[in-house]
């Protein structure tokens, strides 16, 4: 097991609007002791103008050699735009280090089905680590986004191809110290058995680690309503949720089993184990029911 990132000390502010910010948001989840989130916005030139909103980066999160999915939103001076003014699709100019093309005219949809915001889950490979640019046009306005992409050894977060531990996850007969298993309102039903146990059982598992009462960004209640909801047309697939903090009414710098093993510097995030133990997918920060349902329906076939 790679050496498990500082404790996470606190949460950050996540999402700001208004004419102070200009149109800035960040989005963090969970922050690390220095001051940065997880990303930000560029800022537009005009006050009234776009931004392209990183639900990305920050700490080391996204690796070079590795397929990357960095989701992203698009905001005004108000915040993150809703459903219905947000285009379709962005066609996204990927541009290295060096201001040179790496990819030009990457379609990435908008994503929004079960959720009260939209994303587009921006995914490309690239084997150097660097500060990359996204680059794309909207209204007659060129908008930038910094994509910080780093080595996987500077990485703590589990990657797709490791093997899965065998994780203790609290239960409601074993809580194991963690109190509420389930910040959920109501407790959600995806604590019945131990991920250990599940694992045991040999079949492709959807592991969500997730704190809903205790996320910022509105983001993490939303996704486990939309894992949830695909539980029934999945019945070859074991769902479990774990909180992020083992005691959040006394403090936020406890983490439970599931944070401190899979190296999490963020959350939400989803992880898919396939039949033979090692991680087939994740999905981090956000994701609706399309792209959930694609990545399961992807997982049943591989096992």
């Amino acid at each position: 097991m790679s050496a498990r990132p500082p404790a996470v000390s606190r949460r950050q502010l996540l999402v700001g609007g208004g004419a102070a910010l200009a149109g800035a948001v960040l989005l963090g989840a969970c922050g690390g002791d220095d001051d940065q989130g997880a990303g930000e916005t560029t800022s537009p030139s005009d006050p009234g103008g776009l931004a392209l909103v990183q639900y990305f980066g920050g700490l080391p999160m996204l690796a070079a050699g590795s397929d990357i999915r960095a989701p992203f939103g698009v905001a005004d001076a108000e915040g993150p735009l809703p459903i219905d003014s947000s285009p379709e699709t962005i066609s996204i100019d990927l541009l290295a280090p060096d201001g040179s093309p790496v990819a030009e005219g990457i379609e990435v949809a908008r994503h929004a089905e079960g959720l009260e915001r939209p994303y587009y889950p921006l995914r490309f490979r690239v084997d150097e680590p660097g500060i990359y640019t996204g680059r794309t046009e909207l209204e007659g306005e060129v908008l930038e986004m910094a994509i910080k992409v780093d080595p996987v050894a500077d990485i703590t977060t589990i990657q797709v191809g490791a093997a899965m531990p065998a994780i203790v996850t609290p239960t409601p007969a074993d809580p194991r110290a963690v109190d509420p298993i389930c910040t959920n309102d109501p407790p959600c039903p995806l604590h019945d058995r131990t991920l250990e146990a599940a694992m045991a059982d040999g079949g492709p598992i959807a592991f969500l680690i997730a704190t809903p009462a205790f996320c910022q960004t509105a983001i993490c209640g939303p996704v486990l309503d939309v894992l949830r909801s695909q539980v029934d047309a999945n019945p070859d697939i074991r769902f479990l949720h774990a909180e992020v903090y083992a005691h959040p009414e006394e403090n936020l710098d406890s983490q439970t089993p599931a944070v401190t093993e899979l190296g999490l510097t963020f959350e939400p995030c989803l992880v898919l184990v396939g039949a033979d133990g090692t991680v087939a997918e994740r999905l981090d920060i956000i994701f609706d029911e399309v792209e959930v349902a694609d990545a399961l329906g992807q997982l049943t076939a591989a096992s």
